[in-house]
């Protein structure tokens, strides 16, 4: 979660990369971006069979104001095997 408590403008673009310790099977697996736990727009589906995944969307236009906040939400398969150690780290443009 991140609080924009000095920011505003527009969420034009967002780029999220989400490795995980193990592969898995080439299931759908959505990321999210959602504002103050109520509006959710779509990054990105990937359907992939690899460790890395890597979410992006360069058309949003969310508008975001002091004291909005954001958060990520994932949308997980039925996975065969839970990918394990996953970790995400990313980058927003506001403008």
């Amino acid at each position: 979660m991140v609080f924009l408590n000095y920011i505003c403008g527009i969420i034009k673009d967002i780029l999220i990369n989400a490795y995980s310790g193990t592969p898995e099977t080439n299931k759908a697996w959505s990321l999210c971006i959602r504002k103050n736990n109520a509006a959710v727009n779509l990054i990105k589906t990937i359907s992939s069979s690899s460790y890395e995944r890597l979410f992006v969307s360069t058309n949003l236009n969310i508008s975001v104001v002091a004291g909005d906040y954001i958060e990520n939400k994932g949308v997980q398969p039925t996975w065969v095997t839970n990918p394990l150690t996953t970790i995400y780290q990313g980058n927003i443009y506001i403008e």
